[in-house]
């Protein structure tokens, strides 16, 4: 079961939601999703099933870093399934794997700029994991995921499941396992590609441009006997502004809607022998053009 903990569940989930932004709710990953796992290394070869949870009550935050009235609640549950066959690739072990999240958001600004709903939202899809073990006990891995535009459609400004654009992800892990410790870091990069307006509420654009979308993800932790303790945390930049193509043809950048968002917590976990079961917290340190605030988090890994 040490070897669980080795696991690199790179799949991403959900972020909550954004509703000062007129054409979408969502950053295409939720930041904080590796934290408390090896995100250079692969488990031995089987079939691997993993459960995240993440509840928030958070407020929004605007580009001076202040808390707004709006209040944004979520919930996020995160099935994931990777599958690593035995094999390898390029010197690396190989892996695959699928995430299809599933959430609650409300948002309440007022009586009439407020709503809540639940759906599916866009699935990821993880087509190659590469992990090679280095000399010294680090390990490296990449890693390219394909956010599809699945969602639960809602038609509301105010309650989104689905970012409504198609978004390549790449990502490189490093991991350091030595004598139960875990240091371990995770880049990834969202490619966003264009949307169209598709008849949504409240818009009044021909097309839409997310800008592309960089976090940082970082855990140290450490495994006595059955327990592990340590802590982690996560830095989210969008690198530029959205973009809107009007009917006439003519773009507009759209100041303040490039989220920022920095958080840090602790983690604990605790090996059952056929399941293990963590659990980590984190604290808003900065937050701009987003949302921001306690964020609990639960994680169940199953090998089959």
């Amino acid at each position: 079961m040490k070897e669980i903990l080795k696991a690199t569940i790179v799949l991403g989930a959900i972020a909550v939601t954004s509703p000062a932004l007129s054409a979408e709710n969502w950053t295409t990953r939720l930041p904080g999703v590796t934290e408390g796992l090896a995100s250079g290394a692969l488990p031995p070869a089987g079939l691997y099933f993993v459960n995240e949870t993440f509840i928030s009550p958070t407020r929004w935050y605007g580009p001076d870093s202040k808390s707004t009235s709006t209040h944004v609640d979520a919930f996020v549950d995160v099935p994931i399934i990777e599958w690593v066959p035995g094999i390898k690739l390029l010197g690396a072990d190989y892996a695959a794997g699928v995430a299809l999240p599933f959430d609650y958001d409300s948002t309440t600004n007022g009586a009439v700029n407020s709503g809540s709903g639940s759906g599916m939202y866009d699935s990821l899809l993880i087509p190659a994991i590469l992990s090679w073990s280095l000399p010294a006990d680090f390990h490296v891995a990449t890693q390219l995921g394909i956010w599809a535009p699945d969602g639960t459609n809602n038609k509301s400004i105010y309650v989104r499941n689905s970012n409504r654009y198609w978004a390549v992800e790449p990502g490189v892990g490093v991991s350091w396992l030595h004598d139960g410790w875990n240091a371990s870091v995770l880049f990834t990069y969202d490619f966003n590609f264009q949307k169209s307006a598709d008849n949504q509420a409240g818009t009044t654009y021909r097309d839409y441009q997310s800008g592309d979308q960089f976090i940082a993800e970082y855990s140290i932790t450490k495994t006595i006997n059955k327990w592990t303790f340590g802590v982690g945390g996560y830095g989210m930049k969008q690198v530029e502004n959205d973009q809107v193509t009007l009917a006439n043809g003519t773009k507009h950048n759209l100041t303040n809607t490039a989220p920022v968002k920095y958080a840090i917590g602790p983690i604990v976990g605790y090996n059952f022998g056929p399941v293990i079961v963590q659990a980590y917290y984190h604290q808003n340190l900065e937050t701009k053009n987003y949302v921001g605030g306690d964020e609990f988090w639960t994680r169940l890994l199953v090998p089959f």
